[in-house]
């Protein structure tokens, strides 16, 4: 039997680094993102189950499309808030942007805008300077 049966495959072995700890601007995109995941969930809630009742009069299908769009948009607000976590701004920031239009446009204007805000604090957090790391010991003398 090949490594641990417990041991996660994508994780390497051995002693891991200390992760880094987040900035406050970082934290605060992840709590707005988190903000607007819900949000955009309970939104598809309420429109899949509008679509269900208005599919007597056939104006549900849009209601269902719009609840299934808001639950995808849920979804990737907690994969956005995973890539905050592995300090992966960049790819966040432009992950944001899409959801966040997609968001105005088709998944309600409330977590468009909170995602908006989230977007614009990406600019901050790139403003905010590095945590510096200790620097290396002298050479020995």
């Amino acid at each position: 039997m090949e490594g641990n049966p417990y041991q996660d495959p994508n994780q390497p072995y051995g002693p891991q680094p200390a992760q880094q700890p987040l900035p406050p601007a970082a934290q605060s995109i992840k709590d707005l993102v988190r903000i607007a995941g819900l949000i955009a969930l309970i939104f598809g809630i309420i429109n899949i189950l509008w679509g269900i009742a208005g599919l007597i009069f056939l104006m549900g299908i849009v209601g269902i499309i719009f609840g299934i769009i808001d639950i995808i948009m849920w979804k990737q607000c907690d994969a956005i808030n995973k890539l905050i976590d592995q300090h992966r701004f960049e790819e966040a920031k432009s992950k944001t942007l899409v959801w966040m239009i997609l968001g105005i446009i088709l998944g309600g204007l409330i977590p468009g805008i909170i995602l908006l805000i989230a977007y614009l604090k990406f600019d901050e957090l790139r403003a905010a300077p590095a945590v510096a790391q200790a620097p290396p010991p002298p050479p020995p003398v």
